[in-house]
């Protein structure tokens, strides 16, 4: 007989009393393939916990989550009383059943057990929400304290100060609430008071202790975040006080509390804001890190979550070249990302991709730039950002040059298509600007699109890139992996990934599309009618699918303290996950046999 894993998030908060009570509660059935466990508005009984095969959550035809082993369903059900969706068992399934009301218990005794939950009604739920959850991470998340977030400086007056003074003293302090301080005690008055003031007929001279409200509802600052953000449900208040050894401190505003769950990354860019030496970047660096783990722990799917690390990461790259770069340079120069991470396709930390254009004019000369860049590089290093095997740097010759110089090399570079010039324009088209002058990119860009009018041979020898690698899908649909060491793996990038994002790089730059990203392109090109719409609709599925698993099997490496890498164990992929990849290499051989006859390539 199976034995609960009160390892696994939520349970690993639990106190033993509590591990008690779940274990002898806990049961365990069987559900054949095709088994309904759960349908529409049907009363959920019981919390759900994957001990060995496969639950899907469908929407009618369509599947919104996929649940393993150790994935619980439907906390949502358990608080609403029912789920809008149907779950049945795609492989048969081994379910641990937990009943409804001892959930209900949990979620009361608990506040970190709660959160947990709190926060999964809260989330809009997508095709990857229910994916194992990165442990340490989440407790990260859910354990943080209110002293964690900056709660307002509380405000106070005197209990014979009147409404009329209420109202200045809000709109100097830019608050909505005041403490109020009468015969020894605290009480608190707020906006939402002003309207039964004027209910209740009252001038604006009647005196604040008269309408403040002195049963203050309060949590430590050493309080979980999430046992105040229930607080203030239980009570249906937006506010609570913040006290430390019983006297008040602060007032933290329901608002607050929920951007800090819901994009914990605003608070890296204001951290990255007032950060004002490059050691202090380290820590925000990491945090970055963390919020990858959190986020597709939590559903996000990785374009979502490259184009929110790309602007994290712009940021912070924006922010060391402030930090390092005098004046005079960054005026007269632009900071440019490159190959994935200049598309917005980047996600966990791998080299430096970066280029740096500098303006003809510019009173710096090249040798005291080149200190500059060797320092910035230095630092990327320290950030996490590991120097470029291929040299692609600002910090080497071959990419700091001025406007002119690039010129050349743009010319070069299409007219002259040797295999290097081919990839080194491939990784430049991509660029995206981060800090400095952004015209002198678009320059560049310029001299790229009149050079590429003039050059027709350019676009066949450019995209036939894309028929550098083989589809590792055979003719009956089975996936061709290469063993080595006794493991058999195939790779992502070359066999699926490259192909479709170097496909439409091609395509972009005939058309002369200013967007750089795959899936930005996709659309521009669907729009204009440059590829079939149904072809581009499946490759935008077939790109998510291949970089969402990537980043999965990229952060179990992590997590094992292994490098993330292209490959990936076929016999360690769920059945799902294996169909759904054969799916994915069959839009991509569709997607070259599409490039092949519209670039006139010839066979495949």
């Amino acid at each position: 007989m199976s034995h609960f894993d009160f390892r696994q998030p939520p349970f690993d908060v639990l106190t033993p009393y509590e591990r008690e009570l779940v274990a002898k509660a806990a049961d365990i059935v069987f559900f054949p393939a095709g088994a309904t466990v759960l349908e529409p508005t049907q009363t959920a009984e019981f919390l759900y916990v994957v001990i060995k095969g496969i639950v899907r959550e469908m929407a009618e035809e369509e599947t919104v989550a996929v649940f393993r082993h150790n994935d619980s369903f439907d906390t949502r059900a358990l608080i609403a009383g029912h789920s809008p969706h149907r779950f049945e068992v795609y492989e048969e399934a081994l379910l641990f059943t937990l009943p409804r009301s001892l959930i209900l218990q949990l979620i009361e005794s608990n506040a970190v057990f709660a959160a947990f939950f709190f926060q999964t009604v809260a989330e809009k739920f997508t095709a990857l929400a229910q994916q194992r959850t990165q442990n340490p991470e989440l407790q990260n998340l859910l354990t943080a304290r209110v002293r964690e977030v900056t709660a307002r400086a509380p405000v106070f007056l005197e209990g014979d100060a009147t409404v009329l003074h209420a109202a200045q003293a809000m709109k100097q302090h830019k608050v909505k609430s005041l403490l109020i301080r009468h015969n020894q005690e605290v009480g608190i008055f707020t906006v939402s008071d002003f309207r039964d003031v004027i209910l209740a007929g009252h001038g604006a001279d009647v005196p604040l202790a008269k309408l403040a409200h002195f049963s203050l509802i309060c949590c430590d600052i050493d309080d979980y975040l999430f046992n105040a953000l229930l607080t203030m449900t239980h009570h249906t208040v937006q506010r609570v006080v913040v006290t430390e050894q019983g006297k008040p401190v602060g007032v933290l505003e329901q608002i607050d509390l929920l951007s800090y769950f819901s994009n914990h990354s605003h608070l890296i860019a204001q951290q990255l804001e007032r950060t004002v030496s490059l050691p202090a970047l380290v820590p925000v660096a990491q945090q970055i890190d963390k919020l990858v783990h959190i986020l597709s722990g939590h559903g996000v799917k990785a374009p979502q979550l490259a184009k929110l690390v790309q602007t994290l990461n712009g940021q912070l790259f924006a922010r060391a070249w402030e930090l390092i770069a005098p004046p005079e340079l960054i005026a007269h120069s632009c900071l440019v990302v490159l190959g994935s991470e200049g598309r917005g396709e980047q996600i966990l930390k791998t080299d430096q991709d970066n280029a740096l254009i500098v303006a003809d004019d510019c009173p710096l000369t090249m040798a005291e730039i080149t200190q500059i860049t060797q320092h910035f590089s230095e630092a990327l290093d320290q950030f996490g950002y590991p120097p470029c095997p291929g040299g692609v740097m600002l910090s080497r010759e071959a990419w700091c040059k001025t406007v002119s110089a690039w010129q050349d090399t743009i010319y070069e570079w299409v007219n002259l298509p040797r295999e290097d010039s081919q990839m080194n324009l491939a990784i430049f088209t991509d660029a995206h600007a981060v800090a400095g002058d952004r015209s002198l990119l678009q320059q560049i860009k310029t001299s790229l699109s009149e050079h590429l009018d003039s050059s027709d041979m350019f676009f066949h020898h450019f995209a036939r890139a894309v028929l550098q690698f083989d589809t590792p899908l055979g003719l009956f649909g089975q996936l061709l992996s290469h063993e080595e060491n006794g493991v058999a793996t195939l790779d992502l990038k070359k066999g699926g990934i490259f192909p479709l994002v170097h496909g439409l790089r091609a395509l972009a730059l005939q058309y002369h599309l200013p967007e750089t990203n795959s899936f930005d392109r996709l659309t521009v090109l669907a729009q204009q009618g440059h590829i079939e719409s149904q072809l581009a609709q499946d490759c935008n599925e077939a790109l998510s699918f291949l970089l969402t698993l990537r980043l999965q099997q990229g952060l179990i490496a992590l997590g094992v303290g292994a490098p993330a890498s292209n490959l990936i164990e076929p016999k360690r992929l769920s059945t799902l996950e294996r169909d759904l990849l054969k799916e994915a290499f069959s839009v991509v051989k569709r997607f070259k046999s599409s490039i092949r006859h519209h670039f006139h390539l010839g066979g495949l």
